[in-house]
Order: structure tokens, then sequence, then C-alpha cells
């Protein structure tokens, strides 16, 4: 008989320890980062972008990575070629742009030139 009880109680315990994280992981407030790059494209079925960012401090070395844009107006105003100042929100393994504000930067001025091997 007790070994019938510690069968039916251990499924029960497990899945409380397996679900206990992730409920307290939904409840942190998402971390913030300051991105500045340039949208290289955006893909409105998606409603996501393409962004050549600079380094975002704290979070990702500069890259170019596809970027989810919860705000349907922050997205729509998304052009390839825009120079872009935005927020980068992330919890846990998500993580999306939002407030979208245009920078002021002539074509092709946005980043500055990579560095070669060299250091030029």
């Amino acid at each position: 008989m007790p070994r019938r009880i510690l069968a039916l109680l251990l499924p029960v315990v497990l899945l409380l320890a397996c679900s206990h994280p992730a409920a307290e992981t939904n409840k942190e407030p998402p971390k913030q980062y300051q991105l500045h790059g340039e949208v290289v494209r955006v893909d409105s079925q998606n409603q996501s972008a393409m962004i050549n960012a600079q380094k975002i401090e704290g979070w990702m070395e500069a890259m170019s990575m596809e970027y989810p844009v919860k705000d349907q107006p922050g997205f729509s105003t998304l052009h390839p070629n825009d120079c872009i100042d935005a927020t980068v929100f992330v919890q846990g393994a998500d993580f999306w742009v939002a407030d979208v504000k245009h920078a002021n930067a002539a074509p092709g001025t946005c980043l500055p030139p990579k560095k070669t091997d060299d250091g030029k």
C-alpha cells in the first residue's frame, strides 16, 4: 500500500516542481536595453524587422538579427535603411523591440564603419 501512495504522489510532486519556476519567470518584469541601428528589412507577415544594431550594452554584441516588433503603430513606420533608436525588452527567452524613434542620419551614416582585421 505505501508503494501505491508513493507511486501516485511522485508524479504530482514532480509536476508541481517543474511548473513552479516557469510561473516565477513570467512574473519578472522585462529587462530593457537601448538599441541603435539600421533597418535592413521588414516582415509584415511576422511583424518583425531585421535590424543591423550596434552593441547593445549588457545584452548583445553588434550584429544583424530579426526582432519582433509588438507595437503595430511603431512597426508601421519602419522601412529598410531607416536609422532608429529603440528599446529592446527581454523577458526570459523572449525579446522584442518597442519605443521606436527615427534617428536623424544621412543614408549610409547610421552606423560607424566596421573595422577591418588590420584595425582600420
